[in-house]
């Protein structure tokens, strides 16, 4: 019986770490995707909840840079095949430099620029930028990281944004 999902090409949507990962104790984590939940590599996602991997990033809440597509085959198998169907993020927590092609390019970026990511509760939202990241403020967005060279092609002719990661919520008192 053949298999129905297509994937796309692992150099589509990408989270390239330069710096900090992997080590045995590197810090990453596992964790079942939300049902109906379209995380793309190198997105920002998080943990809802009921321990859940969402795309985006609500406020107050720890980011995890997507290392895998929800809908790559080492996470989603295809028909007839068994497969937990849990993602792998990076915490921002995490001492780490990385590229990421999911960012979102109408918007400009110089080195150390602070960035959040897009979510529903952000002015100018859309359903196709979730989870993108994007430049942001301190105590007015929830923080992920901070530019460490702008945009550039890589080598498979795709656009991405260097950065070392952070984490710096909004509100400092509570959650």
């Amino acid at each position: 019986m053949p298999g129905d999902l297509v994937p796309g090409q692992m150099f589509d949507h990408e989270c390239n770490v330069l710096k900090g990962w992997w080590h045995p104790h590197a810090l990453d984590k596992s964790a079942p995707i939300a049902d109906g939940e379209l995380i793309i590599a190198g997105s920002v996602c998080y943990l809802d909840q009921n321990a859940e991997m969402r795309s985006g990033l609500p406020e107050n809440v720890m980011g995890m840079f997507a290392w895998p597509t929800s809908t790559d085959f080492d996470v989603s198998a295809d028909v007839g095949n068994i497969q937990s169907k849990n993602g792998m993020g990076l915490p921002v927590t995490g001492p780490y430099e990385l590229q990421t092609t999911e960012y979102d390019d109408a918007q400009t970026y110089e080195i150390n620029d602070y960035l959040t990511a897009w979510d529903q509760q952000l002015a100018g939202y859309s359903a196709a930028l979730k989870g993108k990241v994007r430049p942001g403020d301190p105590y007015v967005n929830t923080l992920v990281g901070q530019v460490s060279k702008g945009p550039e092609q890589n080598d498979h002719g795709k656009m991405w944004l260097s950065l070392w990661t952070l984490h710096l919520p909004i509100d400092l008192g509570g959650s």
